[in-house]
C-alpha cells in the first residue's frame, strides 16, 4: 500500500512544501504551472499507483511564505536539484506550462539528475528582447488587500475565474471547493501567483540564454500539446517549434484545454508510463 508524507523543507534556500507518496520505479516528479497548487495533480496521481510520485508546491502556496521577490530560473533550478537530489535521481519530470522553463533548465544544467521529461502543454517563449524590470509593489498592496479583507475571496475568485477558461471540465463552481478557498484565499499564495506570473518574461528570457551555452542532453522528451488551447491561435506550431528543439515527440491531445491534469489525465500517466523503465510496472 502507497504511502504518502507531506514535508516542509529548505531547498535551495527557499521553503518548499512537498508530498511523497512510496513506491517502485524511478521518481516521478510532478510540477505546477504558475500560481498552481500540487492538489491539481490528484488525478494523474490516481492514475499512477504504485510509482514513485513526487509533488510539490513553490514558496507562497501550500501553508509556505512568499520570500517577497519575484522567483527568478536561477532559484527554481536550485530548488529542484535539491528537491531531485533528496527524493532520488535521476527523476522523470513532469512539468505544466511555466514549469516547463524549469525542467528544461534543470535538464540542460544538471542532466545527471534528469531521466525524462514529459512537458504538458509547457510554455514556449522565444522573446526578441530583454524584458522590462518589474517591480512587487503592487503584488504586496494586493497581497495587504487580501489580508485585511479576506470576504472579498480574490484568491479563491480569480482562481476559479481562471480555471474556466482554461479547462473543458472546470467551471466556477470548483470540483474541490472548499479547498479552493483553503488554497487560494491566504494572501501568501495571492501575492505566489501574482509574483509567478510577473517572473515569466524574465524566466523565459533567461532560459534562451541558457540554451545557448547548455546543450539538451540526449533524453527522452515528450511534448503533450493541448488540441483545444483557445488563447494562442498558433500553438500547436510553437509546441512543434520546443517539440524539435528538444529532440522530442508531440502528441496533440484532443479534448483538452490548458489544463490538462484536469482535462485528460488519463493521456499524462499514459505518457509517465511510456518513459518509464519497460521492467517498471504498476502495483
Amino acid at each position: 500500500m502507497a504511502v504518502t508524507i507531506a514535508n516542509v523543507n529548505d531547498f535551495g534556500g527557499r521553503a518548499i512544501h512537498w508530498r511523497e507518496q512510496s513506491g517502485s520505479g524511478p521518481t516521478v516528479l510532478l510540477m505546477n504551472g504558475a500560481g498552481l497548487a500540487a492538489e491539481h495533480w490528484d488525478q494523474v496521481v490516481a492514475l499512477l499507483p504504485g510509482r514513485h510520485l513526487v509533488r510539490f508546491d513553490r514558496p507562497g502556496m501550500g501553508g509556505t511564505r512568499w520570500p517577497g521577490t519575484l522567483p527568478t530560473l536561477a532559484e527554481e533550478v536550485r530548488s529542484l536539484t535539491e528537491l531531485v537530489r533528496t527524493v532520488g535521481a535521476p527523476a522523470v519530470l513532469v512539468a505544466h506550462s511555466m514549469a516547463a522553463f524549469h525542467a528544461e533548465a534543470l535538464a540542460r544544467l544538471r542532466p545527471e539528475l534528469v531521466a525524462g521529461l514529459v512537458l504538458v502543454d509547457g510554455s514556449v517563449e522565444f522573446p526578441a528582447r530583454p524584458p522590462r524590470a518589474v517591480g512587487v509593489r503592487l503584488i504586496r498592496s494586493l497581497q495587504q488587500i487580501a489580508r485585511r479583507a479576506p470576504v472579498l475571496h480574490l484568491g479563491s475568485l480569480a482562481h476559479r475565474a481562471g480555471a474556466s477558461l482554461q479547462s473543458r471540465r472546470l467551471t466556477l463552481r470548483h470540483q474541490w471547493e472548499r479547498r479552493v478557498g483553503e488554497l487560494y484565499d491566504d494572501p501568501e499564495s495571492v501575492a505566489m501567483g501574482l509574483a509567478e506570473s510577473a517572473a515569466y518574461p524574465r524566466q523565459a528570457w533567461d532560459l534562451l540564454a541558457l540554451r545557448r551555452d547548455h546543450p539538451m542532453p540526449d533524453l527522452p522528451v515528450l511534448v503533450l500539446t493541448a488540441a483545444d488551447q483557445t488563447v494562442e491561435r498558433d500553438w500547436p506550431v510553437r509546441q512543434r517549434r520546443l517539440t524539435r528543439l528538444l529532440g522530442g515527440r508531440q502528441l496533440l491531445v484532443e479534448g483538452s484545454d490548458h489544463l490538462m491534469m484536469i482535462d485528460r489525465p488519463e493521456v499524462i500517466a499514459d505518457g509517465v508510463r511510456a518513459l518509464l523503465p519497460t521492467d517498471s510496472v504498476d502495483g
